[in-house]
């Protein structure tokens, strides 16, 4: 059984959503969305999200051109990076703020190096050190929020917790690529 000892739940996965992606997604992520539902863990960085409302919204934005061309949204992070499952390589992180993707392994290994690695994990993997400063300097966000640089890092942003500001997950992803061009992997 997958534990994820710190999620803080937003609401239920429908069953239709269950049905229509079992088979398409890690049995280990269908038992998240039965046991758990939509919401974050990882101190909040981490969110599980409705995969149909993402590929809807943001499936033109993931780039994926390689490989059997499958790629399903299933999380996203508190700094609007979105994590894909794509069956022929696993989990992948397209991080728009580093206009980069990287492998994060099996859905397994997600939910187990989290819990086991903790905030290691969270830096070594998802270059997450911007998110807590953002959260002590700005307050914790809302479900479909994601802390997000003003201006972008590719148009010349700084890295700074100043600059990161609150903005709109969704909205967020679809203008990082049509300012800075999809992240073909």
């Amino acid at each position: 059984m997958v534990e994820i000892v710190d999620f803080v739940p937003h609401a239920p996965v429908p069953a239709e959503i269950i049905e229509e992606y079992r088979g398409r997604v890690p049995d280990e992520l269908v038992e998240v969305w039965e046991t758990y539902g939509y919401g974050t863990f990882a101190e909040g960085f981490i969110r599980i999200i409705d995969p149909k409302l993402y590929e809807t919204e943001v499936g033109d934005c993931i780039g994926k051109t390689q490989g059997d061309g499958i790629s399903i949204p299933i999380m996203v992070t508190g700094l609007g990076d979105l994590i894909t499952w794509e069956p022929s390589v696993g989990v992948i992180g397209i991080f728009y703020r580093l206009n980069d993707t990287g492998g994060l392994g099996s859905m397994d290994a997600v939910f187990t190096l989290l819990r086991v690695g903790g905030v290691k994990q969270l830096t070594r993997r998802y270059k997450w050190d911007a998110f807590p400063k953002a959260v002590a300097a700005h307050g914790p966000l809302e479900f479909d929020q994601s802390f997000i640089y003003v201006p972008l890092l590719s148009m010349g942003g700084s890295r700074k917790i100043a600059n990161l500001h609150k903005r709109d997950t969704i909205a967020s992803i679809q203008v990082a690529v049509e300012l800075q061009g999809l992240i073909e992997h």
